[in-house]
């Protein structure tokens, strides 16, 4: 009876520690990009586990490397058994197959491969120790202060450390260093093998501007976010905000946090809630007509949303065979809406793209289209087509 009642108590003092436990524990820092005014900062210099925002770093150097000269995206590297024992999430390659620079990147800005960050570290630098002496390097060149790195993984370690204001020093490096390359981290899905990969930065789908970086979780850290997005100000003049915010009990109040600070940010900043007019013109009209009948699947909608949709586009013109029932005629009527609206939406939040976005902007960096290399998440507003 005794030991009953002694389980009752501990159970009780168990919930109500409950709030405590799973109360969350932000630190974050947000910034003005252009002047690199803090707007908004709480524990930025407090130590914290940085999980998948290692692999910013990791990034970092691949992007230094190829910048450097001494990898090409089609460069290869052979996946070794290190990389196959890393804990999820994987690509699951074979000890002995190799893969492309380009996929290695790819596969770290989406599904944060750890396996992918033993093969690149190891590629690059002969071992996974050196590389992360790279990795300390050049985190203290960038002035990162309080970080230290053990693994170019993320994954668990008492000793890998970092703030939110060192992580914030990182992510604008990187994208003021590395402009071209930072296009990657806008890539919500990548197909390797034949299969979609999503990106796990689901704020690319939700916030208006966002345009990166990169998510992070381990149980010690809880759920990280590194994010950076642009908008247009009153004057016309792009404004980009950069945030980093850790410690959210859950993604989903992770990035509640993080919208709500970068949102009070953009505003402060005057910024606008509509990224770019677009006002087309007659000569126009063709790509246009193009652009609505290619809905490219990594910048729209869902993956399997977008098979439905080119399998119903698809179809030859026919007459419909008569529904057999109710319910299936009124399936069939919703999906023919869905796709018809895609285009006709007045302010949609979707972007479109008719090739890869970053072979357009690595292989020709003086030829860019300003409106076709917006930041996913930009809105675009409807054409006006004015025909005389």
């Amino acid at each position: 009876m005794g030991k009953i009642f002694n389980c009752f108590i501990f159970l009780i003092l168990i919930f109500l520690n409950l709030p405590v436990a799973y109360a969350n524990n932000f630190a974050y820092m947000i910034v003005d990009g252009q002047s690199g005014q803090v707007m908004a900062s709480h524990r930025a210099d407090e130590l914290r586990p940085p999980a998948s925002l290692t692999k910013i770093m990791t990034l970092y150097l691949i992007f230094d490397a190829i910048q450097g000269g001494k990898i090409t995206l089609t460069t290869r590297f052979s996946v070794s058994k290190r990389a196959t024992q890393q804990e999820p999430c994987n690509l699951w390659l074979k000890m002995g197959a190799t893969i492309s620079v380009k996929d290695i990147i790819y596969a770290l800005v989406t599904r944060s491969a750890n396996d992918m960050s033993i093969t690149i570290a190891e590629g690059l630098s002969g071992s996974v120790e050196k590389f992360c002496d790279l990795m300390n390097q050049k985190a203290k060149e960038l002035g990162m202060t309080r970080t230290k790195f053990y693994n170019p993984t993320g994954l668990p370690d008492r000793r890998q450390v970092t703030t939110a204001k060192d992580m914030m020093t990182l992510a604008r490096a990187l994208h003021k260093n590395f402009p071209k390359e930072y296009a990657y981290f806008k890539t919500k899905t990548f197909s390797f093998n034949g299969k979609p990969i999503r990106n796990h930065n689901r704020m690319l789908n939700s916030f208006t501007g966002m345009d990166g970086i990169k998510t992070g979780f381990t149980f010690a850290s809880r759920f990280n976010i590194s994010v950076s997005a642009q908008r247009i100000g009153a004057n016309g003049q792009p404004i980009r905000v950069f945030g980093v915010v850790l410690g959210g009990q859950t993604s989903v109040s992770r990035d509640k946090k993080t919208a709500e600070l970068m949102e009070k940010a953009f505003n402060k900043l005057h910024a606008t809630p509509r990224m770019q007019e677009v006002v087309a013109t007659t000569s126009d009209i063709a790509e246009i007509d193009q652009i609505d009948r290619l809905v490219d699947e990594t910048e729209i909608i869902e993956v399997a949303e977008v098979n439905e949709c080119v399998q119903e586009l698809s179809k030859p013109t026919q007459p419909s065979p008569k529904l057999n029932n109710r319910r299936s005629r009124k399936k069939s009527k919703v999906k023919v809406e869905q796709v018809k609206d895609l285009p006709m939406t007045e302010s949609s939040q979707v972007s479109v793209s008719l090739k890869d976005p970053i072979d357009e902007i690595l292989n020709n960096p003086l030829n860019i289209d300003i409106n076709r290399a917006l930041p996913a998440g930009w809105v675009k507003a409807k054409p006006q087509l004015k025909i005389s």
